[in-house]
Protein backbone atom coordinates (compact mmCIF):
# COMPACT_ATOMS: atom_id res chain seq x y z
CA UNK A 1 0.00 0.00 0.00
CA UNK A 2 2.99 1.90 0.66
CA UNK A 3 4.32 1.46 -2.50
CA UNK A 4 1.51 2.38 -4.65
CA UNK A 5 1.13 5.65 -2.30
CA UNK A 6 4.54 6.10 -2.93
CA UNK A 7 4.31 5.74 -7.10
CA UNK A 8 1.77 8.10 -7.30
CA UNK A 9 3.09 10.40 -5.27
CA UNK A 10 6.26 10.38 -7.78
CA UNK A 11 4.18 10.21 -10.89
CA UNK A 12 2.40 13.69 -9.65
CA UNK A 13 5.47 14.66 -9.01
CA UNK A 14 6.58 14.16 -12.45
CA UNK A 15 3.63 15.56 -14.08
CA UNK A 16 4.21 18.69 -12.33
CA UNK A 17 7.89 18.73 -14.01
CA UNK A 18 6.42 18.48 -17.56
CA UNK A 19 3.63 21.50 -16.90
CA UNK A 20 6.51 23.55 -16.41
CA UNK A 21 6.58 26.87 -18.42
CA UNK A 22 8.92 25.79 -21.87
CA UNK A 23 9.34 29.64 -23.27
CA UNK A 24 11.58 28.39 -25.79
CA UNK A 25 9.27 26.20 -26.99
CA UNK A 26 6.53 28.26 -26.44
CA UNK A 27 8.45 30.85 -29.23
CA UNK A 28 9.25 27.86 -31.72
CA UNK A 29 5.87 27.01 -31.74
CA UNK A 30 4.52 30.15 -32.29
CA UNK A 31 6.37 31.11 -35.21
CA UNK A 32 5.91 27.74 -36.93
CA UNK A 33 2.21 28.82 -36.67
CA UNK A 34 2.79 32.24 -38.01
CA UNK A 35 4.29 30.61 -40.99
CA UNK A 36 1.23 28.48 -41.40
CA UNK A 37 -1.33 31.45 -40.72
CA UNK A 38 0.93 33.12 -43.88
CA UNK A 39 0.25 30.34 -46.01
CA UNK A 40 -3.68 30.17 -44.95
CA UNK A 41 -2.92 26.29 -43.62
CA UNK A 42 -5.56 27.59 -40.53
CA UNK A 43 -5.91 23.80 -39.27
CA UNK A 44 -2.04 23.71 -38.66
CA UNK A 45 -1.67 26.96 -37.42
CA UNK A 46 -3.90 26.37 -34.94
CA UNK A 47 -2.74 23.24 -33.93
CA UNK A 48 0.92 25.20 -34.04
CA UNK A 49 -0.60 28.01 -32.04
CA UNK A 50 -2.11 25.66 -29.03
CA UNK A 51 0.81 23.84 -28.51
CA UNK A 52 2.85 27.48 -27.96
CA UNK A 53 0.30 28.32 -25.28
CA UNK A 54 0.53 24.48 -24.09
CA UNK A 55 4.12 25.26 -23.62
CA UNK A 56 3.87 28.84 -22.01
CA UNK A 57 0.55 31.38 -22.13
CA UNK A 58 1.52 34.23 -23.86
CA UNK A 59 -1.02 37.10 -25.46
CA UNK A 60 0.27 36.91 -29.19
CA UNK A 61 -0.30 32.90 -29.70
CA UNK A 62 -3.92 33.57 -28.16
CA UNK A 63 -4.39 36.63 -30.55
CA UNK A 64 -3.58 34.52 -33.31
CA UNK A 65 -5.23 31.28 -32.31
CA UNK A 66 -8.10 33.61 -32.53
CA UNK A 67 -7.66 34.41 -35.85
CA UNK A 68 -7.38 30.68 -36.91
CA UNK A 69 -10.67 30.03 -35.24
CA UNK A 70 -12.39 32.45 -37.40
CA UNK A 71 -11.32 31.68 -40.20
CA UNK A 72 -12.07 27.56 -39.21
CA UNK A 73 -15.81 28.92 -38.23
CA UNK A 74 -15.16 28.94 -34.59
CA UNK A 75 -16.06 32.65 -33.36
CA UNK A 76 -16.98 31.59 -29.62
CA UNK A 77 -13.72 30.05 -28.94
CA UNK A 78 -11.95 32.99 -30.76
CA UNK A 79 -13.96 35.55 -27.97
CA UNK A 80 -12.75 32.98 -25.25
CA UNK A 81 -9.11 32.99 -26.52
CA UNK A 82 -9.29 36.68 -26.90
CA UNK A 83 -10.82 37.14 -23.35
CA UNK A 84 -7.62 35.25 -22.31
CA UNK A 85 -5.48 37.34 -24.40
CA UNK A 86 -6.99 40.66 -22.24
CA UNK A 87 -6.67 39.28 -19.19
CA UNK A 88 -3.18 39.09 -20.08
CA UNK A 89 -2.78 42.32 -21.76
CA UNK A 90 -5.37 44.59 -20.41
CA UNK A 91 -4.10 47.80 -22.07
CA UNK A 92 -3.63 45.92 -25.78
CA UNK A 93 -5.97 48.21 -27.71
CA UNK A 94 -5.77 46.02 -30.66
CA UNK A 95 -6.78 43.22 -28.82
CA UNK A 96 -10.16 44.67 -27.21
CA UNK A 97 -10.44 46.11 -31.14
CA UNK A 98 -10.22 42.39 -32.41
CA UNK A 99 -13.15 40.97 -29.52
CA UNK A 100 -15.13 43.99 -30.35
CA UNK A 101 -15.34 42.38 -33.57
CA UNK A 102 -15.86 39.16 -32.79
CA UNK A 103 -18.55 40.07 -30.65
CA UNK A 104 -19.95 41.89 -33.55
CA UNK A 105 -20.38 38.67 -35.63
CA UNK A 106 -22.01 36.81 -32.86
CA UNK A 107 -25.06 39.51 -33.02
CA UNK A 108 -23.36 40.64 -29.39
CA UNK A 109 -23.59 44.13 -30.27
CA UNK A 110 -23.49 45.57 -26.76
CA UNK A 111 -20.89 43.85 -25.77
CA UNK A 112 -18.98 45.39 -29.23
CA UNK A 113 -19.68 48.46 -27.94
CA UNK A 114 -18.20 48.29 -25.02
CA UNK A 115 -15.20 46.22 -26.57
CA UNK A 116 -15.14 49.17 -29.28
CA UNK A 117 -14.94 51.86 -26.76
CA UNK A 118 -12.58 50.53 -24.50
CA UNK A 119 -9.78 49.99 -27.79
CA UNK A 120 -10.77 53.70 -29.03
CA UNK A 121 -10.32 54.80 -25.65
CA UNK A 122 -6.80 53.01 -25.37
CA UNK A 123 -5.81 54.33 -28.98
CA UNK A 124 -7.40 52.47 -31.54
CA UNK A 125 -9.64 55.36 -32.96
CA UNK A 126 -8.85 54.43 -36.32
CA UNK A 127 -12.03 54.65 -39.04
CA UNK A 128 -11.83 50.86 -38.76
CA UNK A 129 -12.73 50.71 -34.85
CA UNK A 130 -15.36 53.75 -35.94
CA UNK A 131 -17.44 52.26 -38.51
CA UNK A 132 -17.40 48.75 -36.64
CA UNK A 133 -18.93 50.52 -33.79
CA UNK A 134 -21.15 52.23 -35.67
CA UNK A 135 -22.66 48.96 -37.23
CA UNK A 136 -23.30 47.72 -34.01
CA UNK A 137 -25.43 51.09 -33.04
CA UNK A 138 -27.33 50.81 -35.97
CA UNK A 139 -28.14 47.00 -35.60
CA UNK A 140 -29.44 47.97 -32.28
CA UNK A 141 -31.74 51.05 -34.16
CA UNK A 142 -29.60 53.61 -32.64
CA UNK A 143 -29.38 55.44 -35.86
CA UNK A 144 -27.71 59.31 -34.42
CA UNK A 145 -25.03 57.10 -32.79
CA UNK A 146 -24.25 55.37 -35.77
CA UNK A 147 -24.28 58.40 -37.72
CA UNK A 148 -22.67 59.92 -35.60
CA UNK A 149 -19.56 57.49 -35.52
CA UNK A 150 -19.85 56.91 -39.34
CA UNK A 151 -18.51 60.70 -39.10
CA UNK A 152 -15.90 59.88 -36.70
CA UNK A 153 -14.77 57.61 -39.47
CA UNK A 154 -15.17 59.40 -42.70
CA UNK A 155 -13.02 62.08 -41.05
CA UNK A 156 -10.20 59.18 -40.96
CA UNK A 157 -10.85 58.03 -43.83
CA UNK A 158 -12.39 60.47 -46.46
CA UNK A 159 -11.30 57.72 -49.56
CA UNK A 160 -13.11 54.97 -48.30
CA UNK A 161 -16.56 54.71 -49.76
CA UNK A 162 -18.06 52.08 -47.24
CA UNK A 163 -18.49 54.78 -44.08
CA UNK A 164 -20.24 56.98 -46.68
CA UNK A 165 -22.68 54.68 -47.85
CA UNK A 166 -23.44 53.18 -44.18
CA UNK A 167 -24.00 56.81 -43.02
CA UNK A 168 -26.23 57.42 -45.91
CA UNK A 169 -28.45 54.35 -44.46
CA UNK A 170 -28.56 55.64 -40.80
CA UNK A 171 -29.38 59.11 -42.02
CA UNK A 172 -31.81 57.39 -44.27
CA UNK A 173 -33.43 55.52 -41.54
CA UNK A 174 -34.04 58.80 -39.34
CA UNK A 175 -35.78 60.24 -41.88
CA UNK A 176 -33.29 62.71 -43.16
CA UNK A 177 -33.59 61.78 -46.59
CA UNK A 178 -31.65 64.57 -48.24
CA UNK A 179 -28.81 64.77 -46.27
CA UNK A 180 -28.72 60.53 -46.93
CA UNK A 181 -28.46 61.72 -50.65
CA UNK A 182 -25.74 63.32 -50.13
CA UNK A 183 -23.58 60.85 -48.82
CA UNK A 184 -24.75 58.08 -50.96
CA UNK A 185 -23.06 60.61 -54.11
CA UNK A 186 -20.29 60.91 -52.28
CA UNK A 187 -20.51 57.06 -51.81
CA UNK A 188 -21.24 56.82 -55.96
CA UNK A 189 -17.95 59.12 -56.59
CA UNK A 190 -15.34 57.36 -55.01
CA UNK A 191 -16.97 53.66 -56.39
CA UNK A 192 -19.17 54.57 -59.25
CA UNK A 193 -19.27 51.15 -60.40
CA UNK A 194 -21.22 49.81 -56.72
CA UNK A 195 -24.85 48.96 -57.08
CA UNK A 196 -25.32 49.59 -53.22
CA UNK A 197 -25.06 53.46 -53.17
CA UNK A 198 -27.53 53.59 -56.53
CA UNK A 199 -29.94 51.11 -54.81
CA UNK A 200 -30.03 53.67 -51.85
CA UNK A 201 -30.21 56.81 -53.11
CA UNK A 202 -32.81 55.44 -54.68
CA UNK A 203 -34.94 54.60 -52.09
CA UNK A 204 -34.12 57.95 -50.61
CA UNK A 205 -35.49 59.45 -53.35
CA UNK A 206 -38.81 57.67 -53.41
CA UNK A 207 -39.51 58.72 -50.00
CA UNK A 208 -39.16 62.38 -51.15
CA UNK A 209 -41.47 61.52 -53.92
CA UNK A 210 -39.12 61.99 -56.45
CA UNK A 211 -39.66 58.34 -58.39
CA UNK A 212 -38.67 59.46 -62.13
CA UNK A 213 -34.99 59.94 -60.41
CA UNK A 214 -35.76 56.90 -57.90
CA UNK A 215 -36.29 54.78 -60.93
CA UNK A 216 -33.13 56.13 -62.50
CA UNK A 217 -30.70 54.69 -59.69
CA UNK A 218 -33.00 51.33 -59.84
CA UNK A 219 -32.25 51.78 -63.41
CA UNK A 220 -28.44 51.54 -62.71
CA UNK A 221 -28.83 49.11 -59.72
CA UNK A 222 -30.30 46.65 -62.33
CA UNK A 223 -27.34 47.40 -65.38
CA UNK A 224 -24.69 46.59 -62.48
CA UNK A 225 -26.77 43.57 -60.88
CA UNK A 226 -29.33 42.59 -63.11
CA UNK A 227 -31.00 39.86 -60.34
CA UNK A 228 -31.56 42.40 -57.52
CA UNK A 229 -34.92 41.45 -55.99
CA UNK A 230 -34.84 44.54 -54.11
CA UNK A 231 -34.23 46.50 -56.79
CA UNK A 232 -36.64 45.04 -58.54
CA UNK A 233 -39.55 45.63 -55.80
CA UNK A 234 -38.58 48.88 -55.23
CA UNK A 235 -38.27 49.81 -58.69
CA UNK A 236 -42.19 48.62 -59.09
CA UNK A 237 -43.47 50.41 -56.04
CA UNK A 238 -41.88 53.68 -57.84
CA UNK A 239 -43.64 52.52 -61.29
CA UNK A 240 -46.63 52.03 -59.53
CA UNK A 241 -46.30 55.83 -57.28
CA UNK A 242 -45.84 56.91 -60.68
CA UNK A 243 -49.47 55.82 -62.00
CA UNK A 244 -47.38 52.92 -64.55
CA UNK A 245 -49.36 49.67 -63.18
CA UNK A 246 -48.17 47.85 -66.51
CA UNK A 247 -44.15 48.61 -65.67
CA UNK A 248 -45.36 48.28 -61.95
CA UNK A 249 -46.30 44.51 -62.52
CA UNK A 250 -43.85 43.75 -64.83
CA UNK A 251 -40.88 44.45 -62.17
CA UNK A 252 -42.84 42.58 -59.15
CA UNK A 253 -43.70 39.55 -61.62
CA UNK A 254 -39.82 40.03 -62.31
CA UNK A 255 -39.24 39.67 -58.67
CA UNK A 256 -41.63 36.85 -57.81
CA UNK A 257 -39.55 35.09 -60.68
CA UNK A 258 -36.61 35.26 -58.84
CA UNK A 259 -38.23 34.62 -55.61
CA UNK A 260 -41.64 32.93 -55.48
CA UNK A 261 -41.79 32.07 -52.42
CA UNK A 262 -42.30 34.92 -51.16
CA UNK A 263 -45.82 36.02 -50.07
CA UNK A 264 -45.09 40.00 -49.53
CA UNK A 265 -44.44 40.29 -53.21
CA UNK A 266 -47.52 38.67 -54.77
CA UNK A 267 -49.35 41.22 -52.12
CA UNK A 268 -47.10 44.14 -53.38
CA UNK A 269 -48.22 43.28 -56.73
CA UNK A 270 -52.30 42.68 -55.59
CA UNK A 271 -52.17 45.95 -54.62
CA UNK A 272 -50.77 47.42 -58.00
CA UNK A 273 -54.22 44.86 -59.74
CA UNK A 274 -56.57 46.37 -56.93
CA UNK A 275 -55.10 49.87 -58.39
CA UNK A 276 -56.09 48.75 -62.04
CA UNK A 277 -59.55 47.47 -60.81
CA UNK A 278 -58.32 44.15 -61.56
CA UNK A 279 -59.91 42.72 -58.68
CA UNK A 280 -59.67 38.94 -60.30
CA UNK A 281 -56.07 39.12 -60.49
CA UNK A 282 -55.53 40.71 -56.96
CA UNK A 283 -57.15 37.75 -55.83
CA UNK A 284 -55.39 35.30 -57.07
CA UNK A 285 -52.03 36.95 -55.76
CA UNK A 286 -53.53 37.49 -52.28
CA UNK A 287 -54.94 33.31 -52.45
CA UNK A 288 -50.72 32.50 -53.35
CA UNK A 289 -49.83 35.06 -50.54
CA UNK A 290 -52.10 33.64 -47.90
CA UNK A 291 -51.20 29.83 -49.21
CA UNK A 292 -47.65 31.31 -48.57
CA UNK A 293 -48.02 32.75 -45.06
CA UNK A 294 -51.16 31.62 -43.66
CA UNK A 295 -50.66 33.33 -40.27
CA UNK A 296 -50.19 36.61 -42.10
CA UNK A 297 -52.78 39.06 -40.89
CA UNK A 298 -51.99 41.72 -43.32
CA UNK A 299 -52.43 38.92 -46.05
CA UNK A 300 -55.61 38.08 -44.78
CA UNK A 301 -56.71 41.87 -44.80
CA UNK A 302 -56.00 42.01 -47.91
CA UNK A 303 -57.64 39.09 -49.81
CA UNK A 304 -60.63 39.84 -47.41
CA UNK A 305 -60.43 43.20 -49.41
CA UNK A 306 -60.47 41.43 -52.74
CA UNK A 307 -63.18 39.59 -51.95
CA UNK A 308 -65.24 42.29 -51.18
CA UNK A 309 -64.23 43.80 -54.71
CA UNK A 310 -65.81 40.79 -56.28
CA UNK A 311 -69.13 40.67 -54.00
CA UNK A 312 -67.94 37.74 -51.88
CA UNK A 313 -68.66 39.68 -48.71
CA UNK A 314 -69.15 36.34 -46.28
CA UNK A 315 -65.93 35.65 -47.29
CA UNK A 316 -64.64 39.18 -46.97
CA UNK A 317 -65.45 39.14 -43.52
CA UNK A 318 -64.22 36.28 -42.30
CA UNK A 319 -60.94 36.92 -43.79
CA UNK A 320 -60.46 40.34 -41.72
CA UNK A 321 -62.11 38.20 -38.62
CA UNK A 322 -59.18 36.04 -39.45
CA UNK A 323 -56.94 38.28 -39.47
CA UNK A 324 -58.17 39.97 -36.22
CA UNK A 325 -57.78 36.73 -34.45
CA UNK A 326 -54.41 36.55 -35.84
CA UNK A 327 -53.15 40.04 -34.92
CA UNK A 328 -55.79 41.61 -32.77
CA UNK A 329 -52.92 44.67 -32.47
CA UNK A 330 -53.37 45.25 -36.17
CA UNK A 331 -55.07 48.60 -36.75
CA UNK A 332 -55.75 48.18 -39.76
CA UNK A 333 -57.86 44.86 -39.79
CA UNK A 334 -59.98 46.93 -37.53
CA UNK A 335 -60.67 49.27 -39.50
CA UNK A 336 -61.07 47.51 -42.45
CA UNK A 337 -63.53 45.33 -40.78
CA UNK A 338 -65.29 48.36 -39.90
CA UNK A 339 -65.65 49.96 -43.14
CA UNK A 340 -66.95 46.91 -44.52
CA UNK A 341 -69.44 46.48 -41.55
CA UNK A 342 -70.27 50.40 -42.86
CA UNK A 343 -71.20 49.70 -46.32
CA UNK A 344 -73.14 46.30 -45.67
CA UNK A 345 -75.06 49.23 -43.47
CA UNK A 346 -74.66 47.06 -40.29
CA UNK A 347 -73.73 50.04 -38.66
CA UNK A 348 -73.91 49.06 -34.65
CA UNK A 349 -70.87 46.36 -35.64
CA UNK A 350 -69.17 48.96 -37.55
CA UNK A 351 -69.13 51.40 -35.03
CA UNK A 352 -67.90 48.75 -32.17
CA UNK A 353 -64.73 47.74 -34.97
CA UNK A 354 -63.93 51.43 -35.88
CA UNK A 355 -63.74 52.15 -31.99
CA UNK A 356 -61.72 49.70 -31.63
CA UNK A 357 -59.03 50.60 -34.38
CA UNK A 358 -59.07 54.05 -33.02
CA UNK A 359 -58.13 52.84 -29.45
CA UNK A 360 -55.04 51.16 -30.88
CA UNK A 361 -54.27 54.13 -33.81
CA UNK A 362 -55.83 57.49 -32.18
CA UNK A 363 -55.10 59.48 -35.23
CA UNK A 364 -56.59 57.40 -37.74
CA UNK A 365 -58.63 60.51 -39.58
CA UNK A 366 -60.30 57.55 -41.77
CA UNK A 367 -61.56 55.50 -39.00
CA UNK A 368 -62.81 59.11 -37.13
CA UNK A 369 -64.76 59.96 -40.39
CA UNK A 370 -66.26 56.55 -41.01
CA UNK A 371 -67.12 56.23 -37.38
CA UNK A 372 -68.91 59.82 -37.74
CA UNK A 373 -70.48 58.56 -40.64
CA UNK A 374 -72.12 55.05 -39.06
CA UNK A 375 -72.99 56.80 -35.57
CA UNK A 376 -75.12 59.47 -38.12
CA UNK A 377 -76.61 56.48 -40.19
CA UNK A 378 -77.34 54.44 -36.95
CA UNK A 379 -79.03 57.22 -35.68
CA UNK A 380 -80.85 58.31 -38.65
CA UNK A 381 -82.28 54.65 -39.12
CA UNK A 382 -83.49 54.33 -35.58
CA UNK A 383 -85.42 57.94 -35.17
CA UNK A 384 -87.06 57.34 -39.21
CA UNK A 385 -86.75 55.27 -41.66
CA UNK A 386 -84.96 56.55 -44.94
CA UNK A 387 -86.56 58.75 -47.04
CA UNK A 388 -87.09 57.45 -50.99
CA UNK A 389 -84.80 58.53 -53.80
CA UNK A 390 -85.53 61.60 -55.24
CA UNK A 391 -83.87 61.62 -58.51
CA UNK A 392 -85.01 57.67 -58.87
CA UNK A 393 -86.57 54.78 -57.66
CA UNK A 394 -83.80 52.53 -58.12
CA UNK A 395 -82.50 49.06 -55.92
CA UNK A 396 -79.62 49.67 -53.47
CA UNK A 397 -76.46 50.49 -54.86
CA UNK A 398 -73.97 47.57 -55.52
CA UNK A 399 -71.95 47.78 -51.92
CA UNK A 400 -68.06 48.64 -52.80
CA UNK A 401 -65.94 48.17 -50.05
CA UNK A 402 -62.71 50.20 -49.94
CA UNK A 403 -59.29 47.89 -50.20
CA UNK A 404 -57.62 48.29 -47.22
CA UNK A 405 -54.68 46.24 -47.78
CA UNK A 406 -51.61 47.78 -47.38
CA UNK A 407 -48.44 47.93 -49.00
CA UNK A 408 -46.50 45.21 -47.76
CA UNK A 409 -42.69 44.49 -46.76
CA UNK A 410 -40.74 41.88 -49.40
CA UNK A 411 -39.36 40.18 -46.73
CA UNK A 412 -36.79 40.59 -44.23
CA UNK A 413 -34.52 42.33 -46.65
CA UNK A 414 -36.91 44.51 -48.01
CA UNK A 415 -38.81 45.53 -45.19
CA UNK A 416 -38.11 49.08 -45.64
CA UNK A 417 -40.18 48.67 -48.57
CA UNK A 418 -43.20 49.85 -46.40
CA UNK A 419 -41.72 53.25 -45.81
CA UNK A 420 -42.50 53.66 -49.69
CA UNK A 421 -46.48 53.21 -49.99
CA UNK A 422 -48.86 52.22 -52.43
CA UNK A 423 -49.63 55.17 -54.19
CA UNK A 424 -52.96 57.07 -54.13
CA UNK A 425 -55.21 55.28 -56.92
CA UNK A 426 -55.30 57.22 -59.92
CA UNK A 427 -58.19 59.31 -59.81
CA UNK A 428 -59.08 58.48 -62.96
CA UNK A 429 -58.96 54.59 -62.35
CA UNK A 430 -60.78 54.14 -58.86
CA UNK A 431 -63.81 52.57 -58.68
CA UNK A 432 -64.31 51.43 -55.66
CA UNK A 433 -63.79 55.11 -54.40
CA UNK A 434 -66.21 56.59 -56.86
CA UNK A 435 -68.68 54.32 -55.85
CA UNK A 436 -68.70 55.51 -52.44
CA UNK A 437 -68.53 59.43 -53.19
CA UNK A 438 -71.92 58.16 -55.26
CA UNK A 439 -73.47 56.77 -53.18
CA UNK A 440 -72.89 59.76 -50.57
CA UNK A 441 -73.89 62.10 -53.21
CA UNK A 442 -76.89 60.51 -53.44
CA UNK A 443 -77.71 60.67 -49.83
CA UNK A 444 -77.19 64.37 -50.01
CA UNK A 445 -79.17 64.71 -52.76
CA UNK A 446 -82.25 62.66 -50.92
CA UNK A 447 -81.58 65.00 -47.80
CA UNK A 448 -82.06 68.27 -50.17
CA UNK A 449 -78.11 69.31 -49.27
CA UNK A 450 -78.07 70.18 -53.57
CA UNK A 451 -74.47 71.88 -53.46
CA UNK A 452 -72.64 69.17 -51.14
CA UNK A 453 -74.16 66.17 -53.45
CA UNK A 454 -72.29 67.56 -56.11
CA UNK A 455 -69.44 68.10 -54.60
CA UNK A 456 -69.55 64.73 -53.48
CA UNK A 457 -70.39 63.53 -57.54
CA UNK A 458 -67.91 65.34 -58.89
CA UNK A 459 -65.54 63.63 -56.85
CA UNK A 460 -67.13 60.37 -58.02
CA UNK A 461 -66.79 61.27 -61.64
CA UNK A 462 -63.03 62.14 -61.35
CA UNK A 463 -62.37 59.16 -59.98
CA UNK A 464 -64.34 57.33 -62.57
CA UNK A 465 -65.25 59.17 -65.39
CA UNK A 466 -67.70 56.51 -67.17
CA UNK A 467 -69.81 56.32 -64.19
CA UNK A 468 -73.09 57.05 -65.72
CA UNK A 469 -75.32 56.97 -62.60
CA UNK A 470 -73.03 59.90 -61.18
CA UNK A 471 -73.65 62.17 -64.18
CA UNK A 472 -77.25 61.73 -64.08
CA UNK A 473 -77.57 62.04 -59.98
CA UNK A 474 -75.10 65.57 -60.90
CA UNK A 475 -77.14 66.60 -63.37
CA UNK A 476 -80.81 66.27 -61.47
CA UNK A 477 -78.81 68.00 -58.47
CA UNK A 478 -77.90 71.13 -60.95
CA UNK A 479 -81.34 70.88 -62.14
CA UNK A 480 -82.89 70.94 -58.67
CA UNK A 481 -80.43 74.15 -57.92
CA UNK A 482 -82.16 75.64 -61.63
CA UNK A 483 -78.58 75.63 -62.92
CA UNK A 484 -80.14 73.96 -66.29
CA UNK A 485 -76.96 74.46 -68.44
CA UNK A 486 -74.73 72.46 -66.17
CA UNK A 487 -77.75 69.90 -65.74
CA UNK A 488 -78.48 68.89 -69.25
CA UNK A 489 -74.50 69.11 -69.97
CA UNK A 490 -74.72 66.06 -67.33
CA UNK A 491 -77.36 64.39 -68.38
CA UNK A 492 -76.28 64.03 -71.73
CA UNK A 493 -73.21 62.82 -70.97
CA UNK A 494 -75.62 60.32 -69.01
CA UNK A 495 -76.78 58.88 -71.70
CA UNK A 496 -73.94 59.09 -74.01
CA UNK A 497 -72.26 56.59 -71.50
CA UNK A 498 -75.91 54.40 -71.38
CA UNK A 499 -78.00 55.19 -74.03
CA UNK A 500 -80.64 52.89 -72.62
CA UNK A 501 -80.68 54.63 -69.35
CA UNK A 502 -84.43 55.37 -68.50
CA UNK A 503 -83.83 58.01 -65.15
CA UNK A 504 -81.78 60.12 -67.08
CA UNK A 505 -84.09 60.34 -69.53
CA UNK A 506 -87.08 61.30 -67.41
CA UNK A 507 -84.35 64.04 -65.74
CA UNK A 508 -83.53 65.12 -69.55
CA UNK A 509 -86.70 65.70 -70.41
CA UNK A 510 -87.32 68.01 -66.87
CA UNK A 511 -84.38 69.86 -67.37
CA UNK A 512 -85.23 70.77 -70.90
CA UNK A 513 -88.66 71.59 -70.21
CA UNK A 514 -87.62 73.84 -67.39
CA UNK A 515 -84.84 75.58 -69.93
CA UNK A 516 -87.77 75.87 -72.43
CA UNK A 517 -87.01 73.47 -74.64
CA UNK A 518 -90.56 72.04 -75.41
CA UNK A 519 -89.83 69.45 -77.80
CA UNK A 520 -86.75 68.26 -76.44
CA UNK A 521 -88.22 67.77 -73.34
CA UNK A 522 -91.53 65.83 -75.53
CA UNK A 523 -88.66 63.64 -77.57
CA UNK A 524 -86.72 62.26 -73.76
CA UNK A 525 -90.07 61.54 -72.31
CA UNK A 526 -90.89 59.68 -75.64
CA UNK A 527 -88.09 57.70 -75.62
CA UNK A 528 -88.64 56.80 -71.82
CA UNK A 529 -92.13 55.25 -72.22
CA UNK A 530 -90.22 53.40 -75.25
CA UNK A 531 -87.54 51.98 -73.06
CA UNK A 532 -90.00 51.14 -70.41
CA UNK A 533 -92.01 49.55 -72.91
CA UNK A 534 -89.36 47.73 -74.16
CA UNK A 535 -88.27 46.70 -70.25
CA UNK A 536 -91.96 45.15 -69.66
Amino acid sequence: MKRVALSLLLAALAAAGDSRPDPKKAQREYEQGLRYEQAGQWQQAYDSFSASLAANQNAPAYVHRAKAEVSLNLPEKAADDLTDAIRLTPQDAEVWRARGEIQLKLGRQRKAIDDLTHAIDLGAATSGAYAMRAAAHEQLGNHDLAATDYGHAIRLRLDDPEPWKARGMALSAMGRYRDAIDDFEQAIHLKPNDAAPYLERGFAYGQLGEFSLAIQDFDRTLRLQPATVRALTLRGAAWSNAGEYAKAIDDFSAAIKLTPSDADLYLARASVYAAQADHENALADREEAVRLKPDSAVAHVARGGSYHQLGMHEKGLEDRTEAIRLDPRLEVAWNARGNAYFLLGEYRKAIDDLNQALQLAPKDQEAKDVLAKAQAALEKAEVKPQPAPVAEPVSPPVTVIEDHAPMPAPGPALAEIKAVPIPPKPLTTDPQAAAAYNLRGRELLNQGKYAEAIEELSKAIVRQPDLALAYNARGFAYYLSREYAQALSDLDQAIRLNPKYLNAYHNRSLARRAAGDAAGAAADSKKEHELTAAAR
